[in-house]
C-alpha cells in the first residue's frame, strides 16, 4: 500500500490545508477498497504492479485534486459577467469625476512655468490611476468574498430559471430592483471610500484668496469625524456587498434585507455620538473669518447655520434610517404577494 499512501499524500498537497487531512484519508480508503476488490477478482494478493495499474487508471494527482477543489478561481464564471459590468460602470464614472476634479485643481493652482503645470497634471493623473486601482481592488475583494461565502442558490441567473407561461401574468413586484439604483449606489459608495480615505483634502471649503487670487481649500471636517471613519468605512463596505447582492438577484430577499437592517443599525450607532458629541464640522465663525472673505457678522451667522445644519442632517439621517429599518423589517416578515390580473 506504499504507492497508495504516496499518491494520496501527493493529491493532498494540491488541496487547501483546511480540508487536506480529511480528503487524504477518504481517498486512501477508497483506493484501498478498490485494490482489495481488484485483488479478489484476480484471485491473487495485491502487489506493487496491481497498485500501479490502479493508480494509473485513477489519474494524475493534480487532476484528481481538481475534482476535490472545484473553486480554484478568485471570481467564478457565475459572478464574472456581473463583476465585469459593475467594474466597467464604476471605473468609468469614477475616472470621469476624478478627471473633472483634476482639471479644476490644475486650473486653480498657481503655476510659475510650464514645468509646474506638467508636474501638477502628472500628479493628478497619478492620483486618478491610484483611485481607479483602489476601486477595482475593493470590488474584487467583495466579489471574492461573495463567491466563497454566499451559496450558489442565492445567485440564480435569469437563464438558469425555468420559464413558465404564468410569468406573463405577473405584474411588477415591489421587491423588484431597477439596475440603475444599485449601480449608482456602488459608484457613489466607492467614490466616498476612496475620497474620504485617500484624498480627504478634497473635502473642503474652496475659496479664492482675496490677497493673491489663488484657490485654497479649508478643511471642513474635524478629528471627531475621522475618529469614526474606520466604522463609517465598514458601513460603506456593507453597502457595497448589499448592492452587489441586489444586482445579482434582481430583487430584495431575506439575506439582502438582513444586511440592510444590520447596516442601518450600525449607521445609527455611529451617527448618535457624531450628533451628541463634538461637532464633526470645522466651519465656525472663526474659521470663516480666517478666509478673509466674510465680515464678522456674516461669519457668525454662517458659522451658526453650518453647525445647526450638520446636526439637523445627522438627526434626519438617524430618523430616516429608523423609518427604513421598520419598512424593511415589515417586508421581511410579510409574506410575498404576487398580484395576478383578475384575482
Amino acid at each position: 500500500m506504499k504507492l497508495i499512501d504516496l499518491y494520496a499524500a501527493k493529491v493532498a498537497r494540491h488541496l487547501p490545508r483546511s480540508s487536506r487531512a480529511d480528503i487524504e484519508a477518504e481517498l486512501r480508503s477508497t483506493l484501498e477498497d478498490m485494490l482489495e476488490d481488484r485483488s479478489r477478482k484476480a484471485g491473487r494478493p495485491a502487489d506493487e504492479q496491481m497498485e500501479k495499474e490502479l493508480l494509473k487508471e485513477y489519474g494524475a494527482p493534480d487532476k484528481v485534486a481538481e475534482s476535490y477543489n472545484p473553486m480554484p478561481y478568485l471570481i467564478g464564471p457565475r459572478m464574472f459577467p456581473s463583476f465585469v459590468k459593475i467594474v466597467g460602470i464604476a471605473l468609468t464614472v469614477l475616472v470621469i469625476v476624478l478627471t473633472v476634479l483634476l482639471g479644476i485643481n490644475v486650473a486653480t493652482q498657481p503655476v510659475s512655468n510650464i514645468g509646474d503645470l506638467f508636474k501638477a497634471i502628472g500628479e493628478g493623473f497619478s492620483g486618478v490611476l491610484t483611485a481607479a486601482i483602489q476601486a477595482f481592488g475593493i470590488i474584487v475583494i467583495i466579489f471574492a468574498v461573495l463567491e466563497r461565502f454566499v451559496p450558489a442558490s442565492e445567485f440564480k441567473l435569469d437563464v438558469d430559471r425555468e420559464w413558465n407561461p404564468d410569468d406573463l401574468l405577473k405584474v411588477s413586484e415591489p421587491d423588484e430592483v431597477k439596475l440603475w439604483e444599485p449601480v449608482l449606489a456602488i459608484v457613489m459608495t466607492t467614490a466616498a471610500l476612496i475620497i474620504f480615505n485617500g484624498y480627504p483634502h478634497l473635502v473642503g471649503l474652496w475659496y479664492r484668496s482675496p490677497l493673491d487670487g489663488s484657490w485654497t481649500a479649508y478643511p471642513i471636517l474635524t478629528e471627531a469625524f475621522f475618529k469614526w471613519l474606520p466604522w463609517i468605512n465598514l458601513t460603506w463596505v456593507m453597502e457595497l456587498v448589499l448592492q452587489i447582492g441586489l444586482i445579482r438577484r434582481g430583487r430584495w430577499g431575506t439575506s439582502t434585507r438582513l444586511i440592510s437592517i444590520s447596516n442601518r443599525v450600525l449607521q445609527i450607532v455611529i451617527a448618535l455620538p457624531l450628533l451628541l458629541g463634538p461637532s464633526i464640522l470645522a466651519i465656525t465663525a472663526e474659521s470663516l473669518l480666517k478666509t478673509g472673505i466674510f465680515d464678522p457678522e456674516a461669519a457668525r451667522v454662517l458659522g451658526a447655520l453650518a453647525q445647526t445644519g450638520i446636526r439637523a442632517v445627522l438627526g434626519l439621517a438617524i430618523l430616516g434610517n429608523l423609518v427604513e429599518i421598520f419598512k424593511t423589517g415589515y417586508r421581511l416578515i410579510s409574506p410575498l404577494k404576487i398580484v395576478m390580473p383578475g384575482v
